[in-house]
Formats: structure tokens, sequence, C-alpha cells
């Protein structure tokens, strides 16, 4: 039994190791925090981040100073939408409109379909979603974007899709 046993914890060990990932870790996390603030700061826009792991509970969060008080709600609400609806809150946008898919969806607590959410998958796993607001729509698309795309230079990649 205790063969058994090891054999199977040897075996989940090196699924584990095989590079696959199930989670953003709290430097992940932190991280992606700071690319995103830094190109907020580039741009000169006050944001809020949030990130919901892949449940949907908040990660992380940080505001800058300035940042608009309606973002600290939207932020938070673009993570989660991300993750619990696996697309980027942009998106959803056309999806809600009178006669769409998904029209009254906006309705529903907790959802945002306003730009800035993205999702985060990694090799087909989806590990969370990040929400930036504070400027444009655009602003806050290109804010999430080239955080992501920074984090996957630096760590390993992530992307907006599950392909």
């Amino acid at each position: 039994m205790s063969e058994q046993l090891d054999s199977w914890i040897s075996a989940a060990i090196s699924r584990q190791q095989a590079g696959q990932r199930h989670a953003l870790t709290l430097d992940d996390c932190a991280l992606l925090a700071r690319f995103a603030q830094e190109e907020a700061q580039a741009i000169g826009v006050p944001v809020v981040f949030s990130l919901a792991d892949a449940s949907g509970h908040q990660r992380y969060f940080f505001s800058m100073e300035n940042a608009l008080l309606v973002s600290h709600r939207l932020a938070p609400e673009k993570a989660l939408t991300a993750v619990v609806l696996k697309m980027s809150t942009h998106q959803l946008a056309a999806l809600i409109q009178p006669g769409a898919a998904l029209y009254g969806l906006q309705h529903q607590s907790g959802i945002c379909c306003i730009g800035g959410g993205l999702p985060c998958w990694s090799q087909g796993v989806l590990l969370g979603g990040i929400g930036i607001s504070g400027g444009t729509v655009e602003q806050d698309l290109t804010i999430a974007r080239n955080t992501l795309r920074r984090f996957s230079t630096a760590r390993f990649a992530l992307i907006t899709e599950n392909d």
C-alpha cells in the first residue's frame, strides 16, 4: 500500500513539474500589477487594477492616486467578468445589444460590459483575469494588453483567448 501511495505522489509531482500552470502565484500577481502600474504611468492615466483567480475571487488589487472612484468598482467587475465568461469584456459589449445572444446579461450583478477586462490563459488553462479601469476603454485595453505582453516576455505566456 505504501509503495502504491508513493507512486501516486511521485506521479502527481511529475505532472506538476511538467510545466503546466494551474494558478498564478502571488509573485506573478505582483508582477502583473507592477507592469500595469508602469503602463498606466507611461500614458499618464491613474487606474485601478484588479486580478481575479480562476474561481473569480479577487487575488490582487491596487488603486493609483487620483483614480476615479467608479474605477474601484469597475476594475474588480471587469476581472470577474473576464473569468466567469472566459472572454474579454470589450467582446461582451457587442453580445449584450438588443437582439444579440447575451442581451440582458448586463443586468446581472457583478457583470461588466466595458472594455478593460481580459482573461488570462496559459496552455489551455484559465488562470484568472485582470481588470483595468481609469481611462477610456481604449486606454484601459492598451494598459491591459501591454501588461500581459510584458508578463509573457518576463515569465511565461499569458494569452487572452483559449487556443
